[in-house]
């Protein structure tokens, strides 16, 4: 099988909404792993029409205000198993794994299919670095294209089920594979990877201890760092196995799989509503004044004028003094020593004056920025005219 398949409880969470399943898409025994793509308004799935039938691929159209009814990807349905897609954000790229396929290396494999016309093009695998002989499954193409995430148990993991990415060279080649690490796998089971794009989130299930039950999802924030680790996702986890996951075509919308109302039915796919704030929010890096260079800041002759484009080292100067607005700071203007001192104190001024001007534009209030013109005065290099022309910024003491 290419995922786990395990009846779901009943069960209550704290959501902006209670899961709701879509009518139009739950036709069959069981639907899950949904992905939405938003360029084609297409929502992709894995079916099983029977208990015991083979998976399969499926897709159902998003039409602005409900969804048509689900149809087979005929051209990428073979006798087993396929399942778990993954299409990149042009749309143009599918990416799911398949069991006992053609061209396998044993196990379930990852395969690769382009939209060329209007229909899917013959699949491909994805070569020997990415597929072993073991199970790889559950792929996830990042936004960019760039990087495949994908669940194996390979040599060389953590435990059972680890997460794997390949990076594409510079020939649109996938690289050999490397473990995420064990800041994101443990000896037990991850699966189901997926970026949250617009919140910069990393998404995967996993049923390491501490968990409610069975597979839980849980969240980190991407780009991928080893010194962050994941934390939970309360608001979707239930005691039972929690997996796959996709946005939707509205705002704060999801799709999720869960346990059916329906007697004879196993999986529905539904959706959830979830709250902006429920995301782990981005780290940012507070700026250090002393990482900051102000000899990019220059003028050309008898100029004061900032030249474009502007160093991008007054813009974080203003974000340095947001961060610390006990903090107050001295501009010094500077200029070579060509012409008279009484020429080059008054260009000096101005030279202070243009950057003070600049930061109060960012939102920096005057009377945080004392200026003072030096002339020609204090040389930073004898030789060099150009560098004489510049700006220096230093802290005030309070």
């Amino acid at each position: 099988m290419l995922a786990w398949l395990i009846p779901f409880v009943a069960f209550c969470m704290p959501l902006d909404s209670l899961p709701s399943p879509i009518t139009e898409l739950n036709l069959q025994r069981t639907q899950y792993f949904p992905h939405f793509n938003v360029v084609s308004q297409n929502l992709y799935m894995t079916i099983r029409k029977a208990a015991k039938s083979d998976e399969e691929l499926f897709v159902a159209h998003w039409n602005g205000q409900h969804f048509e009814a689900p149809v087979p990807l005929i051209n990428i349905n073979r006798e087993n198993n396929e399942g778990t897609p993954s299409v990149s954000r042009d749309g143009k790229s599918l990416y799911f794994s398949a069991c006992e396929y053609p061209n396998s290396f044993g196990g379930c494999d990852l395969y690769e299919s382009q939209w060329i016309g209007e229909a899917w093009s013959k699949p491909k695998n994805l070569g020997f670095l990415i597929n072993s002989h073991e199970w790889e499954g559950q792929p996830h193409i990042s936004p960019d294209g760039t990087k495949l995430y994908f669940s194996s148990d390979r040599v060389g993991g953590f435990g059972k089920r680890d997460i794997w990415v390949s990076e594409k060279d510079d020939q649109g080649r996938w690289n050999t594979p490397k473990n995420l690490g064990n800041h994101i796998n443990s000896n037990e089971d991850e699966q189901g990877p997926y970026i949250v794009a617009n919140h910069s989130v990393f998404l995967f299930s996993s049923s390491k201890s501490n968990g409610k039950g069975g597979l839980d999802y849980y969240q980190t924030r991407y780009p991928l760092r080893s010194d962050e680790h994941p934390v939970a996702l309360h608001v979707l986890n239930t005691s039972s196995h929690d997996a796959g996951i996709s946005i939707g075509p509205e705002v704060n919308s999801y799709f999720i799989s869960r346990k059916s109302l329906v007697t004879e039915r196993e999986l529905d796919i539904a959706r959830v509503w979830i709250s902006p704030e429920t995301w782990l929010k981005a780290k940012v890096k507070r700026i250090e004044f002393d990482s900051l260079n102000f000899e990019v800041i220059q003028f050309a002759n008898n100029a004061w004028n900032l030249t474009e484009p502007i160093p991008d080292c007054l813009a974080k100067l203003a974000t340095y003094l947001q961060e610390n607005p006990s903090q107050s700071i001295d501009i010094q203007g500077h200029t070579d020593d060509i012409g008279n001192a009484s020429s080059n104190q008054i260009l000096s001024e101005k030279r202070a004056l243009a950057v003070k001007i600049y930061l109060m534009k960012l939102g920096i209030s005057s009377d945080r920025i004392q200026t003072q013109g030096m002339g020609n005065t204090v040389p930073k290099e004898k030789l060099n005219r150009q560098m004489n022309r510049r700006i220096e910024i230093r802290l005030r003491l309070n």
